[in-house]
């Protein structure tokens, strides 16, 4: 039998991946530049990573097969083909493409794998390694694999930051760790029972006013978030005005001046389309270096990680051949060309007879 060399797992593994790239769903999130599915390519697990292996895979030798084809190789292409993979080989893969995966996930990678070279067996007795296509998409995947690759290379080179770098970003930046307890008022500005009129823009800020100083008076919030509530016809449960553990990050940037607030001083009003929002403060301490190393350990690695790629990308110029693609089209091109005047002979849109409106289902 045939064992799989390194370099042909590798092969797999490369086109495993083009297929996951071109498969996944899209989670919201660009991917790093340079790349198609932006999953990272991930490295072997340290030493000492648990595995959760059953007890009797410590009874299989690296060189024993985990994965055995029976009825492989029988295609006619022997050069490449795989009827058994040791458990060297198939480790080396599964954590390279699933790495900490659970037994049940790694089993499951297995038949998927197993599947996919008995395919490839099939493809390579067609000869089909050695079309245009296939050498296009390797080299592509090529890429794409050495990108990942690199950006991986980078987020290990930066994710054990030193005590120092540390210690010293914590005393940069204390106002970012600051940890808050809050009282909140929120005034909403839109009715929500038919029988309450919508107030105008002027009544509103006199109304958030009197709230605040019937506040700053000493009258208890809570009745004060209750009266807000009913005044626009919202009469069911009340919102807890006590809000605890609160750091500038759990915020909008125009709220950020609260932290700036004295113990028992009350904000001034932030007014968005929906509501208006009064604050008081009632404590605040910094958080201890424990409590945030990891925080600021991730905050710098994702800087680094970020300065790096504008570092790489800023070291070289992309330029297209305008004649082959075109002009680059900037946001309002395409309704400027609508509304270009037409050419000779073409038909005006008042020239199209109008077509009746179609009903909505």
């Amino acid at each position: 039998m045939r064992l799989q060399s390194i370099s042909v797992l590798a092969l797999s593994c490369a086109l495993a991946t083009l297929t996951q790239a071109q498969t996944a769903p899209s989670q919201g999130t660009a991917p790093p530049p340079g790349t198609t599915s932006g999953r990272p390519l991930r490295h072997p697990p340290k030493p000492g990573t648990p595995t959760e292996l059953p007890a009797s895979a410590a009874s299989v030798k690296p060189s024993d097969a985990v994965l055995t084809l029976e009825g492989a190789c029988k295609s006619g292409a022997t050069n490449g083909c795989v009827s058994s993979v040791s458990r060297e080989q198939f480790e080396q893969l599964a954590n390279a493409v699933r790495p900490g995966t659970a037994p049940d996930a790694r089993r499951n990678f297995a038949m998927q794998y197993a599947k996919m070279l008995g395919f490839a067996d099939q493809a390579r007795a067609l000869g089909l390694e050695n079309e245009q296509r296939f050498k296009d998409i390797m080299q592509y995947v090529t890429t794409e694999l050495l990108t990942q690759s690199l950006q991986q290379y980078w987020s290990d080179l930066y994710t054990n930051q030193p005590d120092d770098k540390i210690e010293a970003y914590y005393k940069q930046n204390s106002h970012k760790f600051l940890q808050a307890t809050l009282q909140r008022i929120i005034i909403p500005s839109q009715p929500a029972a038919a029988e309450v009129k919508a107030p105008t823009e002027a009544e509103q800020k006199a109304y958030v006013e009197k709230i605040r100083q019937q506040w700053v008076d000493g009258a208890d919030p809570a009745t004060l978030q209750k009266d807000a509530l009913s005044h626009m016809g919202l009469n069911g449960s009340v919102p807890d005005v006590n809000i605890k553990d609160q750091s500038p990050g759990m915020f909008p940037d125009a709220h950020q001046s609260i932290f700036q607030l004295k113990p028992g001083e009350i904000s001034q009003p932030f007014t968005d389309a929906g509501a208006s929002y009064l604050y008081k403060m009632v404590s605040e301490s910094e958080k201890p270096l424990s409590e945030v190393k990891q925080q600021i350990a991730k905050t710098l690695h994702d800087q680094m990680m970020r300065d790096k790629m504008q570092e790489v990308t800023a070291s070289f110029t992309p330029v297209l051949n305008e004649a082959y693609f075109g002009p680059e089209k900037k946001p309002g091109d395409a309704q400027a060309g609508a509304n270009a005047a037409p050419q000779a002979g073409q038909p005006t849109a008042q020239s199209t007879p109008a077509q009746p409106a179609q009903p909505q289902k």
